[in-house]
């Protein structure tokens, strides 16, 4: 909101004001059906019967027209989507869903983006490695000398998901009673941010590793979580602060946020699994919406729209963000995993070269991002973020149609 003061002015030169903030409001809610002052729309076909917008562009096409196939498969397809490259966007659809103002979801809407929040913290981390307030050999005992197996795990094999820790701080059985009940209220503590991180520490640091460290791969969002805790020692800052003024602000991420509650304006779908049909989420939780909780700082806290997703993986391909050698490291999956990406393909044993993604998960939400790099068009990236886990079957289908079309 700006605020501004006028004093003396003819009644023309207020006229004239008055005209420019009708035609600017008016221009402002031109884009996608939000109130966003940028227009990203420009030069793309609306259909209003999908929701999408689609590049005429006789190249592009071809891949606007496979995004509108994927996106109309089924009525299980729902949220915000993006393809587009360095310099257009191709297609943008906002599919099956409204946000909560009642309006069809589009390019801005927000979601919770989860594991996608990996992407960011790597970043963040590689930046700091380029300044010289962290190295990749440094081992975690420079930064928490309390834990015992310290001085075996580098920042390097956090990164690579190569440290052999547990992959989260807790599992079902952590509060379950002795009659094997589920202890209702100690699970809410520590998901609704009951917990310190000295007590999360604990939680780990006495255990046995699962394998020596930089000898195998193994997901953890422990990893990345302690990460997050470096970044904030080494910068004297919250992480969230670091994030916004070292990413999001450079981006231009305008949508964007860290470590917040009631932002997110797309509406979670809850779609109980096959498994439990009967399951009521609201048994343990007050809202589908995830709390600020201290254990996704650095996993899964992260809240953004399709575009700023995207203006994120121009900004980091570039090189704006981190230099070509951190890209090299970031993209460097060792036959598992990389910097908060992975190589496409490549956990079923066929991976696909220049072709990188990652997914992420929270209560209901999902959300996947993938960069590709190729002769014919350059790089192309596609978000879809989704208010719901149900029908993700489509999701991973449009991403292998896509590529099919890249290859």
């Amino acid at each position: 909101m700006y605020n501004r003061f006028f004093k003396k002015w003819s009644e023309s030169l207020k006229i004239g004001f008055i005209l420019f903030l009708v035609v600017s409001c008016t221009i402002s809610l031109c884009a996608c059906g939000t109130e966003d002052s940028t227009d990203i729309t420009s030069g793309l076909v609306y259909d209003e019967n999908d929701n999408t917008w689609s590049s005429e562009d006789e190249k592009l096409k071809p891949l606007a027209n496979i995004m509108k196939r994927e996106c109309g498969k089924s009525s299980d397809i729902k949220g915000s989507y993006i393809l587009g490259t360095d310099d257009n966007i191709i297609f943008i659809g906002g599919i099956n869903a409204t946000d909560v103002n009642g309006n069809k979801v589009d390019a801005f809407t927000t979601y919770e983006i989860g594991s996608l929040t990996k992407m960011f913290t790597a970043t963040a981390v590689l930046q700091l490695c380029e300044d010289g307030k962290i190295s990749l050999d440094d081992t975690l005992d420079k930064y928490f000398p309390e834990f015992k197996y310290g001085k075996d795990i580098t920042i390097d094999q956090l990164l690579h998901m190569r440290s052999g820790l547990r992959r989260d701080y807790v599992t079902e059985e952590t509060f379950l009673s002795e009659n094997g009940e589920r202890n209702i209220e100690e699970w809410k503590r520590y998901y609704y941010d009951g917990f310190t991180d000295e007590e999360l520490l604990d939680m780990v640091f006495d255990d046995e590793l699962m394998f020596e460290p930089g000898t195998e791969f193994s997901y953890s969002n422990v990893g990345y979580n302690l990460l997050a805790m470096i970044i904030e020692k080494v910068t004297d800052r919250p992480y969230s602060d670091y994030l916004q003024e070292n990413i999001f602000d450079v981006c231009g991420m305008t949508h964007t946020s860290s470590m917040k509650t009631g932002d997110v304006t797309s509406v979670p779908e809850f779609v109980p699994s096959k498994d439990a049909p009967d399951e009521d989420p609201y048994e343990y939780v007050d809202t589908l919406y995830m709390q600020l909780i201290k254990p996704e700082r650095g996993v899964g806290d992260i809240h953004s729209c399709a575009y700023d997703m995207l203006l994120f993986d121009r900004a980091l391909i570039s090189g704006k963000l981190i230099n070509e050698k951190s890209l090299t490291e970031m993209f460097d999956t060792d036959g598992s995993y990389g910097c908060g990406w992975m190589q496409y393909g490549e956990l079923q044993h066929h991976p696909v070269d220049g072709i990188y993604f990652h997914g992420g998960e929270t209560w209901v939400y999902k959300g996947y991002n993938m960069y590709c790099n190729t002769e014919k068009y350059g790089n192309v990236y596609l978000i879809q973020l989704h208010p719901t886990t149900a029908g993700d079957e489509y999701s991973v289908e449009c991403m292998q149609n896509i590529v099919m079309s890249l290859k």
